[in-house]
């Protein structure tokens, strides 16, 4: 016996295999799109979460108590009551305007704390001498033929004293950093005394290079705030947070501060989601529009989902069929209704059905 369609199946969409195939992959190539447009493969990028990344800065900065915020415009950096917000520069991949810098020197100078990791670029150097620093930043890469993880190009440091900065902290490891001339300012962390600058290159102690001891982080007042210089932003990479002590170095630079502002305005690794979102974040316009959008399109679903639910309930409680199905639509009703009239008797009650609905479209 040919076993009739239940009401609850009479509604759903039937698809072929192929339909069914093309749906799959259209969800899924949605999907791929969507995760490429909201992650980034650049070095030190907020949105990495590979090796070279700093995905990871935002979860550390959040286990330190801090809200951490990826900022892409300096116009984000407060110039009152900065003092409870600490900003975070890695290795800059173009020059800050002189407003910029203005705007970042205010933020300083009203209690703000600047973190400035850099290793080769000349963009650090820049920054640090806008704001009224001292420290610099030296740009030759430093080995440690004794002292390292793994190999010299990944020298291991130590802290100079007792500093909040270095609570807890045995070891800071580098990759392929340099060193900071100090000048006036605070040494936190210092490589070991058999350090050196390769001058030339070729990765090896020659010629007049010297061992010795030389500064790799430090600190200093300026104004109201402080700004620290980290010699090797790779510190702050996924990889390396895992390192000695670093990703415990990275949360007491952060620790005591409401606010870890993650400055990207610098950089082109923010993707195209990311950066609508915070977008979006900033402006109270374009949140109110979002809102206004969201909230009709859930109207209009629930709507149809209304409809949806009003013809089901009609034909649990045998009333007419809905008026805007078609003659296929009538027939599967009826057959549903109805599972003991014959193919004759269906046919016949459906061709009424149709012309009764369509005499009464003319009349209105």
């Amino acid at each position: 016996m040919a076993s009739t369609p239940s009401p609850d199946d009479s509604w759903l969409p039937s698809l072929t295999l192929p339909q069914l195939l093309l749906a799959t992959y259209t969800a899924l190539t949605i999907i791929a799109l969507v995760y490429a447009a909201s992650t980034s493969s650049a070095a030190f990028g907020a949105y990495n979460s590979k090796w070279d990344g700093a995905g990871e800065l935002r979860t550390v900065a959040a286990d330190a108590g801090a809200n951490a915020t990826v900022g892409t415009n300096v116009s984000q950096y407060p110039t009152s009551d900065a003092d409870g917000t600490v900003a975070v520069v890695l290795s800059p991949a173009e020059p800050y305007s002189s407003s910029e810098r203005t705007r970042i020197a205010e933020f300083v100078r009203s209690g703000g704390t600047l973190v400035v990791a850099e290793d080769y670029r000349p963009h650090g150097n820049e920054l640090l001498a806008a704001i009224g620093a001292d420290a610099r930043f030296d740009g030759r890469p430093v080995y440690d033929n004794r002292n390292y993880y793994r190999n010299s190009s990944l020298p291991e440091a130590t802290p100079a004293g007792d500093y909040p900065e270095t609570t807890g902290v045995d070891t800071v490891v580098l990759n392929y950093g340099t060193t900071v001339r100090a000048g006036n300012a605070t040494t936190l962390v210092n490589t070991s005394e058999y350090a050196y600058l390769d001058s030339n290159g070729n990765a090896n102690l020659d010629g007049e290079e010297q061992l010795a001891s030389r500064p790799v982080v430090t600190s200093e007042p300026v104004g109201d705030g402080r700004v620290i210089a980290v010699s090797d932003p790779s510190i702050f990479v996924n990889a390396m947070l895992e390192r000695g002590d670093n990703r415990r170095f990275v949360q007491n630079i952060v620790a005591n501060h409401d606010t870890a502002l993650l400055d990207y305005s610098r950089a082109s690794s923010v993707p195209p989601v990311a950066a609508a979102v915070l977008a979006v974040q900033r402006s109270d316009v374009l949140l109110l529009f979002c809102g206004v959008v969201l909230v009709g399109t859930l109207l209009a679903y629930d709507r149809r989902l209304d409809d949806r639910l009003r013809d089901r309930l009609r034909e649990h409680r045998g009333r007419k069929p809905d008026p805007h199905l078609s003659r296929d639509g009538v027939e599967k009703y009826l057959r549903v209704r109805h599972p003991d009239w014959g193919t004759a008797q269906v046919e016949r009650v459906t061709e009424a059905i149709i012309k009764q609905r369509s005499e009464r479209q003319r009349n209105d």
